[in-house]
């Protein structure tokens, strides 16, 4: 007879385990964003569990985007996105941020890479329309040059070049790296800088509308490394 050989059993605690369920629930029922979760009570009949471990899961779904929950309300299905997924780092991405200058160092070099590559797909993929939209946020980086909105549409231009890509995932991304970066950007783009900034975009969105993506990767990468504005 073979020897069996002594394996720990791991032992899963009661709210994982209602989690789990409440997972399937919502995958299986197909349970679409705004509809209702069952009460806490239906919920500790069903599972046979006291309302800690009810609570314990529900706060657990909450803390992923799946479910909203308000007090004196039923919990209700969230909206689960590519940005809510990623916005669950949000926090601990800024804290990381404020307590190391490496940190937002590294988080520059990460931008470098992905946007040239994103510009790429851009300067490939580029529809008319496309075009349109990114020369009318140019058109608004001239008129709002002075103001404090000019960081915004400054962001607008790039979240742009990602959604070009028509992927959500990138997209996603690359509103988070924005959003990381913003309180940073001030600095960099003062007025003085603002111009530059401009010049460099309409260097980037010239290469676009020309399909030239070696180009547009070259001014990405100047706009990004070489020069003062981002």
């Amino acid at each position: 007879m073979p020897e069996i050989k002594k394996r720990l059993i791991q032992r899963k605690k009661l709210s994982d385990v209602v989690f789990e369920q409440l997972l399937s629930l919502i995958e299986e029922d197909n349970l679409q964003p705004g509809d209702q979760m069952p009460a806490e009570r239906e919920l500790m009949e069903t599972f046979g569990v006291g309302r800690p471990v009810v609570r314990e899961a529900m706060q657990r779904l909450a803390g992923m985007g799946m479910i909203t929950i308000q007090h004196g309300e039923r919990a209700k299905v969230g909206q689960v996105d590519m940005h809510s997924m990623i916005g669950q780092i949000d926090l601990a991405a800024r804290h990381l941020l404020s307590s190391s200058a490496s940190n937002v160092d590294h988080l520059r070099q990460a931008r470098t890479f992905f946007e040239t590559g994103l510009v790429k797909i851009a300067a490939q993929k580029a529809s008319p329309a496309d075009i349109a939209r990114l020369e009318a946020i140019v058109a608004n980086m001239h008129k709002f040059q002075d103001s404090p909105d000019f960081i915004t549409i400054d962001m607008e231009f790039h979240g742009e070049i990602a959604r070009i890509s028509g992927n959500p995932i990138y997209s996603a991304i690359s509103r988070a790296i924005l959003e990381w970066m913003a309180d940073y950007r001030q600095e960099m783009l003062r007025a003085k800088a603002r111009e530059l900034t401009i010049a460099e975009h309409e260097e980037i969105l010239k290469f676009i509308k020309q399909g030239d993506a070696s180009g547009a990767e070259r001014a990405m990468h100047d706009h990004l490394v070489t020069h003062v504005g981002d």
